[in-house]
């Protein structure tokens, strides 16, 4: 069994995992993390953890979640540096051209 501890402090608690996905019993939605990834615990039976997810994450996104045989199966995955860096860099130059006046829409 695994737990993941949110930045927030919540738990989805009781998963199995299967490859990299894990397995509620209780519902799991987008809002479920919405906000809540920015640190990330997952703890459980390191025997079964093929996918390397035990431990402490930072900056993860999720990746899915379906519905299956009235389950919730769901992943996640930690942003690369070049994602962090590729996002750092976007809101750099919409915070420049918003104080330049400039409308990056156009």
């Amino acid at each position: 069994m695994f737990t993941i501890r949110l930045s927030d402090g919540s738990q989805i608690e009781g998963l199995t995992l299967n490859g990299n996905n894990f397995i509620s019993d209780s519902e799991v939605t987008e809002a479920t993390f919405a906000g809540k990834l920015a640190h990330v615990t997952i703890t459980g039976d390191a025997e079964h953890d093929e996918a390397g997810l035990i431990g402490e994450h930072e900056h993860m996104q999720l990746v899915q979640i379906v519905k299956y045989e009235g389950k919730w199966w769901f992943v996640l995955r930690e942003l690369s540096a070049a994602e962090l860096e590729m996002a750092k860099m976007k809101s750099d130059i919409a915070y420049t051209a918003m104080m330049s006046g400039v409308d990056l829409d156009e």
